[in-house]
């Protein structure tokens, strides 16, 4: 019986094992936290919930998702201003680029698609009204496709732009239901 006890613990805790490993790989690994804010890529952020999409023409033209953890999640659907404490939101960007194969099936350019895999860069902010005072709250950080965080003169362009919507809590997403 010992041994049969032995035997299922055993693997329960290699199986246990293989789905965070099989998590784990899905993510971007950072290299290093970002510059300024001390940000690393939060473990797991690819299971977070859907917050939005969004598209940005011109120079960057991407599509890019955007994830919340819990406290951002429950803070949006309750229409909640300040975000609480611990909210992390997370935007995933990808080049924005025509679907080949769709748009043979359409017959014409109509239909667009993440380019590049992994993800173009990775963006996150962290809400810790004391750790980020001086910058509303908020602490920023950029990574690119291979984990690396972004410079320190990217990180400082952050919270001024993100001033120019103070009044949702330096916040632009909309919560897309």
């Amino acid at each position: 019986m010992k041994r049969l006890t032995l035997l299922l613990a055993g693997v329960a805790t290699l199986a246990g094992i293989v789905v965070l490993a099989t998590t784990t790989s899905r993510n971007v690994s950072a290299q290093g936290a970002a510059p300024i804010f001390g940000i690393k890529i939060p473990d797991g952020y690819r299971d977070w919930r859907f917050i939005s999409v969004a598209h940005e023409a011109g120079e960057l033209n991407d599509i890019r998702t955007i994830l919340g953890n819990d406290p951002a999640i429950k803070a949006y659907r309750e229409g909640t201003l300040p975000f609480p404490e611990g909210t992390i939101i997370a935007r995933i960007a990808w080049r924005y680029v025509p679907s080949e194969e769709n748009n043979k099936i359409f017959g014409h350019e109509q239909s667009f698609v993440p380019g590049e895999q992994p993800p173009w860069y990775l963006q996150f902010i962290v809400k810790d009204t004391k750790k980020y005072a001086a910058t509303g709250g908020w602490g920023y950080a950029q990574f690119d496709k291979d984990g690396r965080p972004g410079t320190e003169s990217d990180m400082k362009k952050c919270f001024p732009c993100h001033q120019a919507i103070k009044a949702r809590d330096f916040v632009f997403t909309r919560y897309a239901p």
